[in-house]
């Protein structure tokens, strides 16, 4: 070919620019994820004839497990893109029961790049045979007799070679590829104003990761990399040090730049370079004549550089948020921001606070630190606070790089509005836009873990943790999963290889305590509870103690454990964790039948938490297992007076407030009704083994131990869900009932024995162990194995 090419797939009005990977339509461009235009790539592609779902979606996630509704979410959206009616659709037709094709006529074109137009011109060549026939003699002859056929000629040779040898150079690799690391070293700053020290290796980091392109190695990873290498965690990473870094973290390539001060302007450098070889792969620079003006140079030298290395124009066109936009128009806010960067990534999360409140004071449309402080405060246990700064960071979400906006919606709708759906939604999303982003993933596997879907937990988990094995949270998100599925030998594994990589997190001590207490070794237990002593989350660590203590049927020790873990939550002013223990004590005081316990613990919580619905439906459903159900009821009307997207809440807690009503009034036939809603969610977070609880107790009213014994054997199938709980004792006994109604004596007595096993030290005044014992001994006598 004598020109630079590009291929071009054209549909009906439709254009599909195969070098830049995007859709037009016209003039106009088509916003795709990267994924659905693969998607439509391959329909197009194998035109007119069915491509299987298991084809389409082994070619596109190649190595990854992923759900049919991921590839259904991208047909949709390209319906929606190419305008296609449901009905009577025009490009994409659904075979059933076998996969899609792609019904229109595609044509393939070659056409020149816009930046290099050869001319269309007859060229005639000459070569040594040639010139040896008639034909080549009698074209020598008419070049002698016209100059022009000599400049024409010699003009074709000349725009070919020009031609050819840029094709070669646009065909050279690129420096790197797609989801290459890259390493964000430290700005040389040389004009001694400390404003720019980290605020702009800050604001690159921040463009940098807004592109998919791009693999960002984060920064508590290179503090780690430090240590090992025998230096301070905090130094700066400057050359030579970032290159060594850089090798060591198996990086491609080091990109950082400086800052100079020359008379009248700065002077900002960007640099990207081969880890290995020292090379450069690409260099910027920009002059600014004042320093407001540094932070919107910089901008713009930052989408030429992303192109040198590789990116399309087409990706940096979709992903170029102006830097102001992206981090803060003030340095001083982008300096007090970073800081609490720091600061968080040293583990000091805390003493982070009032530097992202800074950073909001001196830029109130600064919006990733309102959602910073959002985490901290989630971490905390502070959730008041904790949705109040995400929802004025969700309503600035605008000013944000693309990313970031994934990390706000998200953290909006899973903790603020609680909205699974849109929560999962989001994240999927997150991680087809960004494939590389571990916390895309991790936070996929976190939520699915509240929803009760372990195996997906654990293949979104995996991801992260294959996408950055040094990230602590991916290894806790990986142990949960694996706690939540009741795999324990495994969640063991992964916390202690998190401890081994020296990431391991409270999260990791938290689990490896829940499964030493279920396998009965007090020495670990003892080992974790040591940990946590004088750390901020050391009042939860007791709070498992009291679940654990209760779970024996210890309810004096437990009682002591739930008393001092609400004394440290109130020490250090954590005073959302404190109605938390409330609650929860309330809640089990309530199923165990301590009545009077239940309402005292119930009244504390409304009287602490008086604003908040989710605390506020925890204490009404302690009181509806109380017996209360007068209050209750007038609580639940309440709540109901103030709707809210929290699926939790509507799917779970208040359900089982109606059904606790429900079996209070003996009215089980109702009881079970309401709980069928959270079906979904028997084994989620919120229920914990409460919903499949309650309704094996309905059961047990009706008579139809049939119908219950599923219910509490799905309690004991699942053993992650109730790991400290009181439900794993009460299903044994909720069980040993059922098979007593279904007449097998034989297996009521054995779960009685094993429930009189687990309770072997537990406190006499137990009012279920008094319970169990009485029925017992009367089936006992009923069995046909007595002598």
């Amino acid at each position: 070919m004598d020109r630079q090419a590009k291929r071009v797939l054209e549909f009906g009005p439709f254009r599909m620019d195969l070098d830049e990977r995007v859709l037009m339509r016209e003039q106009e461009t088509i916003t795709l994820s990267p994924k659905a235009f693969e998607t439509l790539l391959v329909l197009v592609q194998h035109s007119q004839r069915v491509v299987l779902k298991d084809d389409l979606m082994k070619t596109l996630w190649p190595d990854t497990f992923v759900e049919e509704a991921n590839l259904s979410q991208h047909i949709f959206q390209l319906r929606k893109a190419l305008g296609d009616k449901a009905h009577d659709p025009e490009y994409i037709v659904t075979v059933p029961g076998r996969g899609y094709r792609f019904a229109h006529k595609v044509e393939e074109r070659i056409e020149p790049d816009g930046d290099l137009i050869v001319h269309s011109r007859s060229v005639q060549r000459v070569t040594v045979e040639e010139t040896e026939s008639g034909a080549a003699v009698a074209s020598l002859s008419r070049l002698r007799q016209s100059p022009w056929n000599w400049i024409v000629a010699i003009t074709g040779v000349v725009v070919l070679a020009v031609a050819s040898a840029l094709v070669m150079r646009m065909r050279r690799p690129p420096p790197l590829k797609e989801a290459d690391l890259v390493l964000v070293s430290d700005f040389v700053n040389t004009t001694g104003e400390p404003v720019f020290d980290d605020t702009l290796k800050q604001a690159l980091t921040v463009k940098l990761a807004e592109s998919p392109y791009f693999n960002i190695v984060p920064d508590s990873t290179n503090r780690k990399t430090l240590g090992l290498m025998g230096r301070a965690a905090d130094e700066r990473v400057v050359p030579p040090v970032a290159r060594e870094l850089c090798q060591r973290e198996g990086a491609k390539a080091v990109v950082g730049g400086s800052i100079l001060d020359i008379g009248n302007k700065y002077v900002l450098d960007l640099d990207a370079t081969n880890c290995l070889t020292g090379a450069s792969l690409a260099h910027q620079q920009i002059e600014a004549f004042d320093r407001e003006q540094v932070l919107n140079k910089l901008g713009q030298v930052i989408s030429p550089l992303r192109r040198k290395l590789g990116e399309s124009v087409g990706s940096i066109q979709k992903f170029d948020t102006p830097i102001e936009q992206a981090t803060t128009k003030s340095l001083a806010a982008l300096k007090a921001y970073t800081t609490g960067e720091q600061k968080r990534a040293q583990g000091k999360e805390e003493e982070s606070i009032p530097f992202y409140k800074m950073a909001i004071e001196l830029d109130a449309n600064f919006a990733i630190a309102y959602a910073r402080l959002a985490a901290i405060y989630r971490n905390l246990h502070e959730r008041g606070l904790a949705d109040e700064y995400l929802r004025k960071a969700f309503e600035r979400r605008e000013h944000v790089s693309e990313r970031e906006k994934f990390y706000i919606q998200a953290h909006y709708y899973d903790n603020a509005a609680s909205d699974y759906d849109k929560t999962i939604e989001t994240y999927k999303l997150w991680t087809e836009v960004y494939p590389h982003d571990f916390s895309a993933f991790d936070g996929l596997s976190s939520k699915y873990i509240e929803i009760g879907q372990p195996q997906k937990a654990i293949a979104a988990a995996q991801q992260a943790l294959r996408l950055n094995p040094k990230y602590g949270l991916a290894y806790a998100s990986l142990g949960r999963a694996y706690e939540r599925a009741t795999r324990l030998a495994e969640a063991r594994a992964v916390c202690e290889k998190a401890i081994e990589e020296k990431v391991d997190s409270f999260w990791t001590h938290q689990l490896l305590y829940r499964i030493a207490f279920v396998e009965g070794d007090e020495a670990v237990m003892q080992r974790e509870i040591d940990w946590s002593k004088g750390k901020p989350q050391e009042s939860v660590m007791n709070y498992f103690q009291a679940k654990a203590a209760l779970s024996l049927g210890e309810l004096r020790r437990s009682r002591e454990h739930f008393e001092r873990a609400r004394a440290i939550a109130q020490q250090n002013g954590l005073k959302e964790q404190v109605v938390a223990i409330i609650n929860g004590q309330a809640q089990f005081e309530a199923d165990l039948g301590n009545v009077r316990e239940a309402r005292v613990m119930a009244d504390l919580s409304l009287r602490e938490a008086p604003n908040s619905a989710r605390h506020r439906a925890f204490a009404t459903l302690a009181l509806a297992r109380a017996g209360d159900t007068q209050r209750a009821e007038a609580l639940l009307n309440e709540l109901n007076k103030q709707p809210t997207p929290d699926t939790a809440l509507n799917e779970v807690v208040l359900p089982s407030i109606r059904a606790a009503i429900d079996l209070d009034r003996k009215n089980p036939v109702q009881a079970v009704e309401e709980l069928r809603r959270a079906l979904p969610y028997d084994l989620g977070g919120d229920s914990g083994g409460i919903t499949l609880y309650y309704r094996g107790l309905a059961y047990l009213v009706l008579k139809s131990g049939k119908e219950a014994a599923p219910q509490f054997q799905k309690i004991l199938d699942n053993r992650g869900v109730v790991m400290t709980d009181i439900y794993w004792p009460l299903a044994h006994l909720g069980l040993a009932r059922a098979y007593a109604q279904t007449g097998d004596i034989e297996k009521s007595l054995a779960m009685y024995r094993e429930l009189l096993t687990l309770w072997k030290d537990a406190d006499a005044e137990l009012r279920p162990l008094k319970e169990a014992k009485a029925e017992y001994k009367k089936i006992s006598e009923r069995s046909p194995s007595r002598p």
